[in-house]
């Protein structure tokens, strides 16, 4: 088939292996493991995760060896919290630095005030998340253009994480977040299992935000795990333990549309197959072969 892209690259994401949130979820995995079979199942670069190394210099070497590239890493950020904001503004800062040592071109943001699954304050994942009101937006949006301008600084980009369970997990809280940040300093992150998993209409989000979106994250979901999660309440982090993500090729998401849109907007960059872990499961080399696969089969790349 024709090539959708001439300039976008795929790659792993570690939680495929191993769960940064949830301890048990993959912990059998050792880094040797996950980048020697994300290099097996053919993807070129991969996210930071937590079995990975602290030496930039040796992360790069292992990551050589194996034809891959360390690509980005997440930096929880609480922006709307007053009191937080500026601890995790240094945190943030300092993770960029490490993350443009290791090569990286891409830093990703998420904001945890008032989540459901990270506000370190409180966990909250059987009251559900907490939206911040405009006090709270003012000093989030404000927050986010500084961490993008010490990001830009480096010579990188800072992609925000639009996902479930926080302040902006919604179309209209992600334009939002676009009309209250400036777009030379804040791109998003586009995550389809998240959108979806929110009741975000996919093709409406990815053409409206086109020129937004730096950095793709490519997750399925299990229709019937999502109604269940749905009737249910079931919160976030059990979701993932009940199997709702999956691969692209795998699940109930048609990805041509999708990348149809991407490639008519001139997307350039990295689109990286994340899927949660979750036990029981058959073993992830298996699944990410067949990611690769389909997503070889739609964009010709």
């Amino acid at each position: 088939m024709k090539k959708l892209f001439e300039n976008v690259k795929f790659g792993a994401h570690p939680i495929c292996w191993c769960n940064d949130d949830m301890m048990d979820l993959g912990d059998e995995y050792s880094f040797e493991d996950i980048v020697d079979q994300a290099a097996a199942a053919g993807f070129v670069g991969i996210e930071l995760g937590r079995k990975f190394p602290k030496d930039p210099e040796v992360m790069k070497t292992e990551l050589g060896k194996r034809g891959l590239v360390l690509t980005s890493g997440w930096c929880d950020t609480m922006f709307g919290c007053p009191e937080l904001r500026d601890e995790y503004m240094e945190l943030f800062q300092q993770k960029a630095r490490f993350l443009k040592d290791c090569g990286c071109e891409v830093v990703v943001a998420a904001e945890g005030t008032g989540s459901n699954c990270w506000d370190p304050r409180e966990y909250r994942a059987k009251k559900g998340v907490q939206k911040l009101d405009d006090a709270g937006w003012k000093l989030f949006t404000e927050g986010l253009n500084e961490a993008g301008a010490f990001v830009k600084s480096l010579g990188m980009k800072l992609v925000y994480h639009v996902h479930t369970g926080t302040c902006c997990e919604t179309y209209d809280e992600t334009k939002r977040l676009c009309d209250n940040t400036d777009p030379e300093l804040v791109y998003l992150l586009a995550d389809t299992g998240h959108l979806h998993y929110c009741g975000v209409n996919l093709e409406k989000f990815f053409t409206d935000f086109a020129d937004r979106i730096a950095y793709v994250h490519l997750k399925n979901i299990r229709e019937l795990v999502l109604d269940v999660v749905r009737d249910y309440k079931i919160d976030f982090n059990s979701s993932v333990k009940c199997g709702i993500f999956t691969v692209p090729g795998d699940g109930g998401m048609d990805y041509r549309p999708i990348m149809q849109i991407l490639s008519d907007k001139g997307y350039e960059g990295w689109m990286m197959v994340e899927a949660e872990q979750y036990l029981p499961s058959p073993k992830t080399l298996h699944f990410m072969k067949m990611a690769r696969e389909y997503l070889r089969e739609i964009t010709g790349v």
